[in-house]
């Protein structure tokens, strides 16, 4: 097999209870070197972003938010590797990297209880320049709607060469779609994103789900 982040050949390890599920065994989209460079959120963590931490109060980040409560879970640290791994997926444009986390992401879900998955959306020029919206592009067989739309076809500055202080103070980027309130109304609703960095983001987008009529909003990102 091929690992799609390093292009280098790997034969996949087979444990005995994978053997005796007499099922097609799922085929590993990384090497063992490269699923190592990612790592997993694993113990206590703040109960409301998910960044990892060595206790479970919550983050100082966090307290910050008080005046606007969004639980967010997260799957990976937003270390070194993952910053790697976004830079050559999303920021590179490769396509084929998705398929390293759809099989985590689905995992993920799985533990998540909601009605409606609603992904963060990408405005207009990175849908030109880019070619696809990374959120999505994790997305294997989970049915989503896209309730969300961004406000502007072109955004002045993105957000990750944002500061902490210009992210906080970003104006409502997102509106709904027009069929969003059939969609969303009394329904729980969970919101994905790749990265948690500040939650300014998420809590513009959970905003808006409200305002569809949503009875709770919840989020997932892939990394913190």
């Amino acid at each position: 097999m091929i690992c799609v982040w390093c292009q280098q050949q790997f034969q996949p390890v087979i444990d005995l209870k994978a053997l005796l599920t007499w099922r097609p065994l799922p085929a590993p989209a990384l090497c063992a070197i490269c699923t190592t460079r990612l790592t997993p959120i694993a113990g206590p963590s703040c109960p409301a972003c998910g960044r990892q931490q060595a206790t479970t109060s919550v983050c100082y980040d966090c307290e910050r938010w008080q005046t606007e409560p969004l639980k967010n879970h997260a799957v990976f640290q937003y270390d070194a590797g993952m910053k790697a791994y976004m830079q050559q997926y999303k920021f590179q444009g490769d396509y084929a990297l998705r398929l390293a986390l759809q099989a985590p992401l689905r995992q993920a879900l799985r533990q998540q209880a909601y009605d409606v998955l609603v992904p963060i959306p990408i405005d207009q020029q990175t849908w030109l320049t880019r070619g696809f919206n990374q959120v999505t592009g994790w997305l294997s067989g989970q049915p989503f709607q896209q309730a969300l739309t961004v406000k502007h076809a072109h955004k002045e500055q993105p957000q990750s060469a944002k500061t902490r202080e210009q992210r906080l103070v970003t104006p409502q980027p997102f509106a709904l779609v027009p069929q969003a309130a059939d969609l969303l109304r009394g329904q729980r609703v969970l919101l994905l994103d790749d990265v948690y960095t500040t939650g300014r983001t998420l809590r513009h987008a959970a905003q808006q789900i409200y305002f569809g009529g949503a009875k709770a909003v919840t989020s997932l990102t892939l990394a913190r």
